[in-house]
């Protein structure tokens, strides 16, 4: 039962293929130019496919090499320096967000947390056990597996990235987390604290904020969101299934609702980020100058 959500999010992956494959019937084209980013990562970009017909976006194969080891550590530093390059829309998503996540720790957090667990029911045991495994990495390293085998053996590039994107978009999730987890060192409603109980960095440390099961599922629900959005009920399904998961932690006592909120945020920021790291952008040549001098005098060309 606990493998199930993760067998049909793999279902979806095979259903949203044939979508993904009319990708111009599998443009490979070399490119040129590349986006900053991967430019100034040094970024080897081989052939590209289009991510669909009508759509402007290119993506280059991710291959279990060392080019795609090195995009570790430059995807995590884009990761970790890309709020100091955001732009006004950019600070007032992440606005929003945290001033959703400062009212519902001031008023809410402890009132939620009653009403979900007055409201508990066999019923809501029973979803909670069934989409728990998609906030668990165990899990989760069966899901990159098996999409990645899959673009293995059967030599498909988009199953190959994918299975690869969502290994590390776990990874720099998982450590990020685990990080702000251990310094913050919020405690868990299940052990009898208040909404506003933090003991800082300590052993054994408190784990609550952020969610690392809100995190982790909505990492694995963009990256497959954002793969397979040509196919529209790609994305409903993954941040369905991902909001759930969130619900199943409130229905366990594991969580502040503000753990949560915060928690999907920036699973979805960071593999947002990582998926945009691996699109090539072809740009715009700039008109060349030139000035020369020779016998007959000084010629321009443009």
């Amino acid at each position: 039962m606990a493998i199930s959500p993760v067998l049909l999010l793999f279902f979806l992956i095979l259903k949203a293929l044939p979508v993904a494959a009319q990708e111009a019937d599998s443009l490979h084209t070399a490119v040129a130019t590349v986006s900053p980013d991967t430019a100034a990562a040094g970024k080897a970009i081989p052939d590209t496919a289009r991510i669909s017909a009508d759509s402007a976006r290119l993506y280059h194969p991710v291959k279990p090499d060392w080019p795609y080891v090195k995009s570790y550590w430059y995807d995590t530093k884009t990761v970790v320096t890309r709020p100091f390059h955001w732009k006004a829309k950019d600070w007032t998503k992440a606005g929003v967000v945290l001033g959703v996540a400062a009212l519902s720790y001031a008023f809410a957090d402890q009132r939620i947390q009653r009403f979900s667990q007055e409201h508990k029911s066999p019923f809501t045991n029973t979803v909670s056990e069934i989409v728990d495994p998609l906030g668990n990495g165990r899990y989760l390293w069966i899901t990159s597996g098996v999409v990645f085998l899959h673009g293995q053996l059967f030599h498909n590039e988009k199953t190959t990235r994918v299975g690869l994107l969502i290994l590390e978009s776990q990874l720099i999730n998982g450590v990020i987390g685990q990080v702000i987890k251990l310094g913050a060192g919020r405690r868990r409603p299940w052990d009898g604290a208040t909404a506003h109980e933090w003991a800082g960095p300590q052993y054994p440390p408190f784990h609550s904020f952020p969610s690392g099961h809100a995190q982790t599922a909505f990492a694995l629900a963009t990256v497959i969101a954002e793969e397979f959005k040509d196919v529209k009920a790609v994305p409903i399904i993954s941040y369905s299934l991902a909001t759930l998961t969130c619900l199943s932690r409130l229905n366990a006592n594991a969580h502040w609702f503000s753990d949560l909120l915060v928690g999907a945020a920036m699973g979805h920021f960071i593999s947002k980020t990582i998926v945009k790291q691996h699109l090539v952008r072809p740009k715009t040549k700039k008109p060349k100058v030139e000035l020369t001098f020779g016998v007959q005098g000084a010629t321009l060309t443009f």
